[in-house]
Parts: C-alpha cells; structure tokens; sequence
C-alpha cells in the first residue's frame, strides 16, 4: 500500500496521466468533429416546393437537390389534376439536413368506389341527405304522376336505373325520379327571401318544385354567386299561391347584405 501512494507521488505517474488525459481529450475531439462531418451538423437546406409537381417529373424535380422523396399516399380530389403532389412532410420552406426524406401525397387518378344507397321511397330530405352522406351528387329531379308527393320512385345514373348496393366512383351524379301527386294536384310555394342561393335550391328540391333560371347581376364568380341571397322569386308565395310539384321557380339573387324593396325593383326590372 505505501509503495502505490509512493507511486501515485511520482513524477513518472504525473507524466503517464497528463499524457492519458492530452490523448482521452484528442480522441474525444476527434470523434465529435467526425460525427459532425458525418451527419453535417450545423447544415441545413430549404425544403421546396412539391405542389402539383408530377410523379413522372419527380426525379427530375429533385435532380439537382441533396433531397429524397417517398411517396406514401394518394388520395382522390376531383378539383385537382390527377397525379401531381398535393401534400408534402416537412412542408415547403422548412429548414432540413442533406439528404432527408420528403414525404409526398400524390392525387389519384381514379376516385374510390362507393356503394350505392337505397333512396327508393325516401323523401327528397332523405334522399339528399343520404346521397351526400355516401360522397356523391344529386341530379336532375324528374317528376311523374304518383301518390306520394316529392318521394323518390327510381334511382339513376347517366340514365340508367342502379340498383342499391352497386359499388360506383365517389362523386358521381345521381339522378331521381320523384312523385308529384296525382293529376292536377297542387301544393305551397316555399318562401325564399332572405335565404342564401345554396339553402334556397336545397328548398326548392325537398319542397317538391325544380329550379328554374337564375339571375345575379353583382355576381362575377361562381362564389359570389354561393353567397348571395335571394331577392325576388316567381312565382312569389303565398297562402293562395300554389303550383303542381315538379314546376319550376326563378330566383333573383344579389350579394347585398341589406336589400330594400327599392332595390329589388331596381335590380331587376319587371320582366
């Protein structure tokens, strides 16, 4: 014991122990500016943007860019081209090291199939609800002479009758055929002023009637359009005012947040 406190003493142990700690402390160094060169620590790139980029074009996108990519998704959106990148991980401008993996979702070119649902007999309300729920669109309305006032009688698609179940692209149109009562039967005129165009033709249907013309003189766009109110209809309603179901009624919209009845008579002339 007192020969290893002698050691620990010397000027050969102080030596070999400065000598252990200068080279400990160099591999350390070394390591860290290894791992640094290694992973590019401190360097980062800007993320691109990928949106509506096409798949065929993607490795030429990315050619001159220390990027990869990975597809992992498509999904369907009928208001985009199909093919082309639509979301992307870690967004566009974000700050990323070399060589890091951007993940794409790409739109596809074919809609998911959906089952066809079973309206037959349903009230338009119904019928809409249930079409809607299941991703697609109503059609046309068609009317023929039936009992049951504004039921659906038949179901169809590019003019064709589909039966419930039949697995068609989400999306598609449906057309229906619904009751108008017996001959010369006759119901209300829905009151429309002040509804928004959207819940004004949603009315019109699950009321019985069709839509007739549309006119909006301050709507430049489709939009413009959507958010506008109607104004006038005709024919107008009342309690003594009534048509055969499946007639047609014309709506006069503006986007005016406050219409007076001067401006009603102003926007639209008598016809």
């Amino acid at each position: 014991m007192k020969d290893l406190f002698q050691f620990f003493k010397s000027k050969q142990f102080r030596i070999h122990f400065t000598i252990s700690l200068l080279v400990g402390a160099l591999v350390l160094w070394i390591s860290f500016k290894s791992l640094d060169v290694y992973t590019h620590h401190g360097e980062t790139i800007v993320v691109p943007d990928f949106a509506n980029v096409k798949i065929a074009e993607l490795d030429a996108f990315i050619a001159d860019k220390t990027l990869k990519y990975q597809v992992i998704d498509s999904v369907f959106d009928a208001k985009v081209a199909p093919g082309v990148v639509i979301k992307q991980d870690p967004e566009k401008n974000s700050s990323v090291k070399q060589n890091r993996t951007v993940y794409l979702t790409v739109s596809a070119k074919l809609p998911p199939l959906v089952k066809m649902p079973n309206v037959v007999d349903a009230s338009m309300r119904q019928a809409l609800a249930m079409i809607e729920s299941y991703g697609l669109k109503v059609g046309k309305r068609n009317y023929r002479a039936d009992p049951c006032v504004n039921c659906v009688l038949a179901q169809y698609m590019k003019g064709i009758k589909i039966a419930p179940g039949t697995m068609i692209p989400k999306g598609s149109v449906i057309d229906l055929t619904l009751g108008r009562g017996q001959e010369g039967e006759k119901i209300n005129i829905p009151c429309l002023i002040g509804s928004l165009y959207k819940e004004a033709i949603e009315e019109i249907a699950e009321s019985g009637f069709s839509e007739g013309s549309v006119k909006c003189n301050d709507c430049k766009t489709d939009a413009d359009r959507e958010n506008a109110k109607v104004i006038r209809q005709d024919p107008p309603c009342s309690s003594e005012n009534m048509l055969n179901p499946g007639s047609g009624i014309d709506l006069y919209l503006s986007k005016k947040s406050k219409i007076t009845a001067a401006d009603t008579a102003s926007i639209y002339d008598e016809e």
